[in-house]
This record gives structure tokens, sequence and C-alpha cells, in this order.
């Protein structure tokens, strides 16, 4: 049992810390963009990996990367069966938490996918608005597939919401063991994770927002993902100040998972 715990505590771990560097690195790229606008296109998941890849021993730091990633994603989805039901919640949000891990496993196992062929030097989408267009793209081409869309959207749109909960409520402060923290570190778990939080609802919101509009109008190249958003955000009164906000809220939140792989409850 002592053994399964710490291995438990070992991917967990190492899977917030690979969340530290991929968040930190995003929100460094998208600050860069509001200095450079020619570079914007650089704020993507793709472009961490292949930065990180080109500096000294760049292939043995992605590939550390890509193995915390793959750990992050099976420590969510071994949450599925380890989670159990809290006497506060109904059956329904308790199904709503298991799909919720699920979700959250695949997209990280995506992403240490894409990191992994960034390793070998396979070819890759290298735009995050790219893969949001083919996904719907794919997805019209079957006759439910404005309705698949469409719910990709919303799903989208209620993360987003939970995001901007956790800002609200901090709720995401019961995650540490609060008593045996000190008063500084509990308050850089709250400021970082607020904020960071909120980076995040931000950008969900629009991403969801472009799905739903595309299932709307058919046409699969109004989807997108975090390019488009910043895109969509230079476009608005003060566009540049609201792309270096959420640039800096993506920074926070990886200091946020720096201090969850430090002092995170995993049991």
């Amino acid at each position: 049992m002592k053994s399964s715990s710490k291995w438990k505590k070992a991917t967990a771990k190492a899977g917030y810390s690979a969340k530290t560097v991929m968040y930190i690195m995003l929100g460094a790229f998208i600050l860069t963009s509001v200095l450079n606008t020619m570079g914007r296109e650089k704020a993507s998941q793709s472009h961490v990996f292949i930065t990180l890849k080109q500096q000294p021993l760049g292939q043995v730091f992605l590939g550390i990367l890509v193995l915390g990633l793959a750990c992050y994603a099976s420590w969510r989805w071994l949450q599925i069966f380890i989670t159990d039901k809290s006497t506060d919640d109904s059956f329904f949000i308790y199904m709503i938490n298991k799909v919720f891990f699920f979700v959250s496993g695949a997209f990280y196992f995506i992403a240490a996918y894409a990191g992994g062929k960034t390793l070998l030097a396979l070819k890759s989408s290298s735009s995050s608005q790219g893969s949001g267009k083919k996904v719907s793209e794919f997805l019209m081409q079957y006759e439910w597939g404005l309705v698949l869309v469409a719910a990709i959207g919303f799903c989208i749109l209620i993360f987003a919401i939970v995001q901007f909960k956790h800002t609200y409520t901090t709720d995401f402060l019961e995650k540490f063991s609060l008593p045996a923290l000190s008063q500084r570190i509990e308050k850089s778990v709250t400021v970082t994770g607020r904020l960071g939080y909120t980076a995040r609802g931000v950008v969900y919101s629009l991403v969801g927002s472009f799905f739903i509009l595309a299932a709307f109008l058919s046409n699969p190249s109004e989807a997108g993902g975090l390019q488009k958003a910043l895109e969509t955000l230079m476009q608005q009164p003060f566009g540049p100040y609201l792309i270096a906000a959420v640039g800096a809220g993506f920074i926070m939140f990886g200091l946020y998972c720096a201090l969850e792989a430090k002092y995170r409850k995993i049991d």
C-alpha cells in the first residue's frame, strides 16, 4: 500500500511539474507576441516543444517534458478509479467529475503525443487554430457533425465557467493541506491560482464560442484554439493589454502548478 502511494505521488508530481514548464513557456511566448506582432503565431503548444528541443540538451529536456505530460494524463485517468464520492455531491456531479478526469487526461495525452512527434522529428500541426479547424472539418463530414461540434463548444464553455468558479470561490485551496502551509505559501497559491484560472477561463470561453459559431454557420474555419483566441483579443479595444494579461495569467498558472507539484495533497 505504501509503495502504491509513493508511485501515485511520483506520477502526480511529475505531471504537475510538466504543466509548470508548458504554461510558463506558453505565457512567455504570449507576452513576447505583444512586442512582436508577427510572432503571435508562436504562442502555441507546438512552439513550446520546438523551442525546448532547440536548446542545449533540448532533446533530453523535451523527452522529460513529454514523460511528465504522459504522467499527468495517467494521473488524471487514475483519479477516475481512486476518487470517492463526496457526501456533499450528487451522483450527477460525481459522474461529471469522472468525465472531466477522462477528458483532462485525454487532452494531456494528446499533448504528450504531439511532443513525442516533435522529439522524433515527425510532422505535426503547427497551429492550435488549425487543429480546431481540422476537428470541425472532420466531424462535419458526418450527419450529426454539426451537433457534435456544437456539443464540443458547449463542453468547453462549461469548462471555462468552472475556471471562473475556481477564481471566485478559491475552492482549489481544498487541494492543499492549509495548516501545513506558511501564510506566504498559502497567499502565493491563492494569487497564482486565481490569476491562472482567470486566464484559462478567458481563453476557453473564446475557444468554446468559436466551435459553437462554426456549428451555427456550418463553417469549420470559424473554429480555432489559442492562436485564434489571441487574434480575437488583439482586435478588441486595448487588445495588446488583454493579450499581455492572458500571457501573465498563463505564467501565474504555471507557477500555481509548481506549487501543486510541491504542496498538493495527493492521497
